[in-house]
């Protein structure tokens, strides 16, 4: 199965650890997460916005949210998913 992550880090993430706000480690535990389900997770399917708020939602703001939902059109090339975080 085909698997994509979304990665964001926060602007003010003050009551988590820089290891858990950090877009690398979590991409490091999605691969782990989609390896131990035998997906695969390819570099062109990993979208990420590293310092953005979760209220920001435009286009300039977050360019990775976008590329994401842009992806789906017409189809997904991906089956599932994976986030860290669902806030």
């Amino acid at each position: 199965m085909i698997a994509a992550a979304y990665l964001r880090k926060s602007t003010d993430e003050g009551d988590k650890s820089e290891d858990a706000k950090s877009v690398t480690r979590q991409l490091e535990r999605c691969r782990e997460y989609a390896q131990a389900r035998g997906w695969t997770i390819f570099d062109a399917h990993v979208f990420s916005d590293d310092g953005v708020s979760g209220a920001a939602f435009t286009r300039r703001e977050r360019p990775g949210f976008y590329r994401l939902l842009d992806a789906l059109d017409p189809t997904s090339p991906f089956q599932v998913l994976i986030v860290s975080e669902q806030s």
